[in-house]
C-alpha cells in the first residue's frame, strides 16, 4: 500500500510541476525568439575556444 501512495504522490508532484510551468507560460507570454532565431540576422557564426582563425588564407 505504501508503494501505491508513493507512486501516486510522485505522479501528482510532476502533474503539479507541469501545471505550474504552463501557468507561468501564460503569465509571461510567448517567447520573443524561437530556436535558431539568433543566427537568422546574417551575422557571422562565432566559434569559441579554438584560438585559431579557421577562415584565414595561408600564403607561402
Amino acid at each position: 500500500m505504501g508503494d501505491i501512495i508513493f507512486v501516486l504522490a510522485t505522479f501528482a508532484f510532476f502533474a503539479i510541476c507541469v501545471a505550474y510551468v504552463n501557468w507561468c507560460d501564460r503569465i509571461i507570454g510567448p517567447d520573443e525568439f524561437g530556436p535558431g532565431d539568433f543566427a537568422s540576422d546574417g551575422a557571422a557564426d562565432v566559434v569559441l575556444g579554438t584560438g585559431v582563425d579557421t577562415h584565414a588564407e595561408v600564403t607561402a
